[in-house]
Order: structure tokens, then sequence, then C-alpha cells
């Protein structure tokens, strides 16, 4: 009887704590819903890193985990048996260590993919500044797609989180599919009822209840926030801003907000837990979700924010493009322009109804992109492409 393993290949790394493994709290999420469906034994491949590269990580016990662990080597034939002996290897297409898999193995792979080149590009660019550093890393970065593109063409199928990786590999794999990846379960999605109070509250005429949440960091767009809630300001639509994160920006955000007398609307919170705070804020407070993102990679803040009943108004990126096309749930706008930004708020303020209707979109649209939809959806794939 031939295997029915699947392997994967995270990008995050795993760490040890005393004999249990400190392990990424999303990727074990979604490892947990991976070996809920898939008809055989789930084994995980990570490279050993340090606890301080695990940003929000938890230590478990190898007997709790439905899956097993594996620590892999540097080479790329390192762990050939591990590969050799499964169904299908489901391998991360952003990661350069992995690229060579199909080189090694006949075993069927399964790239994700999250972020184009051009993507890669502009967040290095965003993060390190123009220096010969960044050109240089630019330089090396353009020579690995090639790689890249190779390692596509050689797989068995891909698996294109947002619509802008898609479109920009989908015409190298014979199986390829998209997917919105987000952490939303049917059970924390807004529920009917919950979308009609929004829609009432939107209604009743009140301040528009704006939000905002990520790290506090350029490459996010959060130094646009205060000069867009000046120009909201400036158009005379009542608001409030809160703003859910944390970040080397903070400080100065708060200073700006409270030197431009909007102290008492443009509210910083910190970090939140996800589920304790985050989603029912949004949920039960929150009409619109202004979006400063300046790169284009497939952020699951989009989908979570419209399984809230929360849409979108934010610049128009690759990724958030996509997800505007879905249907009523967002309005871009030029990049960088917070003028733009602060009309387009204005004009759904004065146009209820119209702020309504999208909020009844979002609540309808995400409930095809819950987790396990899109778990399932994915599980379905490697299983068609693997045959088992």
């Amino acid at each position: 009887m031939s295997s029915q393993t699947l392997v994967v290949t995270p990008s995050v790394p795993f760490a040890m704590d005393g004999s249990r493994y400190y392990l990424d709290i999303k990727a074990v999420d979604g490892l947990k819903r991976y070996a809920a469906l898939w008809p055989g034994r789930v084994r995980c491949l990570m490279r050993r890193g340090d606890r301080s590269q695990i940003v929000f990580g938890k230590a478990y016990d190898a007997a709790d985990l439905p899956f097993d662990v594996v620590a892999r080597g540097d080479a790329p034939d390192s762990n050939r048996a591990d590969f050799d002996d499964a169904a299908i290897v489901l391998a991360a297409g952003d990661s350069y260590g992995d690229l060579a898999i199909p080189d090694v193995t006949t075993t069927p792979t399964v790239f994700i993919i999250e972020n184009t080149l051009v993507t890669r590009l502009r967040i290095l660019r965003l993060s390190q500044g123009l220096t010969l550093r960044t050109a240089k890393s630019m330089a090396w970065m353009v020579l690995r797609e090639r790689d890249r593109r190779r390692a596509f063409e050689q797989a068995a199928g891909l698996q294109a989180n947002g619509s802008p990786a898609f479109d920009s590999y989908q015409h190298l794999s014979e199986a390829p599919m998209r997917y919105f990846d987000t952490r939303m379960t049917r059970s924390q999605q807004a529920s009917p009822a919950e979308i009609d109070r929004k829609v009432a509250q939107a209604l009743a005429g009140a301040p528009i209840r704006l939000a905002f949440s990520g790290r506090l960091a350029r490459i996010k767009g959060v130094d646009h926030l205060v000069p867009f809630a000046e120009a909201l300001q400036q158009t005379g639509t009542p608001f409030v801003l809160d703003i859910f994160g944390d970040g080397p920006l903070r400080a100065a955000m708060q200073d700006a907000a409270t030197q431009s007398g909007l102290g008492d609307k443009v509210r910083l919170h910190g970090a939140v837990p996800f589920d304790e705070t985050l989603v029912p804020t949004l949920k039960q407070t929150a009409d619109l979700f202004v979006c400063t993102h300046r790169q284009a990679d497939p952020s699951c803040t989009y989908m979570e924010t419209l399984s809230c009943g929360v849409p979108i108004v934010g610049y128009d990126n690759a990724a958030f493009r996509g997800i505007a096309a879905l249907g009523n749930v967002g309005v871009t706008v030029p990049m960088d322009d917070v003028s733009a930004l602060a009309r387009a708020v204005a004009r759904l303020s004065a146009d209820r109804p119209a702020l309504a209707d999208m909020i009844r979109a979002a609540g309808q649209v995400s409930q095809d992109h819950s987790f396990e939809n899109v778990v399932q959806q994915r599980i379905d794939h490697l299983r068609t492409i693997a045959q088992v």
C-alpha cells in the first residue's frame, strides 16, 4: 500500500523549550486542521531556530500534537527519506531553501506562494530604504526568481495566497488554485444577527467608527493614519479612529494625534489578543476599516476584517484590489493619497445606506472564506493531485 503521509515544510522555525516544542501558534492551528482532514499522517519538517524568531509562540508536548515535528537539515537533500516515503509534499514557495525540493525527490510537490517578485522588492525598499545594500539584495532576489519559476514548472501544483501571487504564477503550474488566508472560523464570523445590529448602528447616523489593526511600522503605511484623520477632520465628518497594534511608530503616532488636537478621536490601544478582544471589538464597534498598506502582500487582515462585517477603504495595492473585486466590500483609492482616503470615508459617512450595503456584502462574501472552508479546499486540492 502506498504512503498517505503529507509532508509540510513551513517557513516558520521551531525551537525547544526543555523537552517541549516551541511553535508558532498560527502554524499549529493550521497543521491541526490539516491533520484532521488529511487521510493519513502529517509530517512537519521545520528548521530549528531561535525562540526570538517565533513572535507568537507557545510550548507544546509532542504527544499533544496530531502531527510529527521533524528537524530539517540545511542541505536540500538532507531529508530525502522524509520526502520520498510521502504521498505529497506541501512546500513554501516563498522560501528559497524549498525551491530545490522537486530536484531531490520524485514525490509530487505543491508549492504555497504568497508574494510576487514586485512585492518582495517593494517590501525590501520600504523596510531598508534606497541603499547600496538594498540594491544588492534586490539584484539577488531577481536572480533567485528564475529558480522559483523553474521550481513551480517542475512542481505538481501551486496554491497561491491572494490574487497577485495567483495572477503572477498560475501559468507556470498545471494545477494552480487561489485562496485567501484567514484565521477566522465559522463560529467567529459575524452572524446574520450581528450584521443586522451593525447595519442598524451605521444607519443611526452616529459618528462613523473607523478601525485599523496591524504592526505600527512604516511598511504598513501607519505613518499616514494621523494625517488621514486630520484630512477627514477638515471635511467636517464626525468620526473616531481606533488603532490596534504595536510597533516602532506607536509613540510618534500618539504624539502626532495629541499635537493635532485629535487625541479624543484617534485612540491607540496597543496590541490586543486576537480572539478575545480584536474580533469582538471589530464586530461590535467598527463600521469601516482604514487600510494604508503600501505593499501587496496577501495579509490575512483583509478577509478577517470582512468576516467581522467590516468593509474596507484603502490604498489600491494589488492584494486589496483582488479582495475588492470579490464584491461590494471595499473602496480603493490611489496609493499614498491621504486626501482621497479621507474623501472616500467622508462619502460613506454621508451615505449610510451605501455603507450598510457594504457591511452586508462583507458578511456575505466572507462566508465562503472561513478558516475551515479554506483549509478544506486546500486539502481537497492536495488529495486530487496525490490521488489519495
